[in-house]
């Protein structure tokens, strides 16, 4: 196949590699926001958890203490205690459903930066074709143009 027409068929496909690359791009962009999002909601189970521990540590500390104050007020600690406990537990589950959803977003994002560097190698590859092309129908014609030089003085001698 001759330069000129190479690199009438490689245009375009870099064209159409190069746009694919964008996509793969913005793609592995959108992976590492979702990413971002599922680890911040992670991080604030997890401050809800330890708040639930810090609250859990306090109402153990007063019972330790000897229960001092109504009966009332114990029963009222007692009800607040189990509703912290409650409170954890839920807060545990759902931290666990985050904490599939980060690794499911950290294989998201891994399969998109595959894709990108895919999509860059593959880019790349018709991009040097390309160019290769290109450098042919430059040499080509340069050579064209050196041989007219060449011939030119023989054709003024015959005219």
């Amino acid at each position: 196949m001759n330069p000129r027409r190479q690199l009438d068929i490689l245009t375009p496909v870099v064209r159409l590699r190069e746009r694919r690359v964008e996509v793969a791009r913005l793609e592995a962009v959108a992976a590492r926001d979702a990413l971002a999002t599922a680890e911040a909601a992670l991080a604030v189970r997890d401050r809800a958890i330890a708040a639930h521990d810090a609250a859990l540590a306090r109402l153990d500390a007063w019972f330790a203490e000897g229960l001092s104050g109504s009966a009332a007020m114990v029963e009222t600690a007692l009800a607040r205690r189990e509703m912290v406990v409650e409170a954890r537990a839920r807060d545990l589950d759902l931290r666990e459903q985050e904490s599939v959803a980060v690794h499911k977003a950290r294989e998201d994002l891994d399969a998109a930066l595959r894709v990108l560097v895919r999509a860059q190698g593959r880019f790349e590859a018709m991009s040097d074709q390309r160019d290769r092309a290109r450098s042919a129908l430059l040499a080509r014609r340069d050579e064209r143009q050196q041989q007219e030089i060449e011939e030119l003085p023989a054709r003024r001698a015959t005219r």
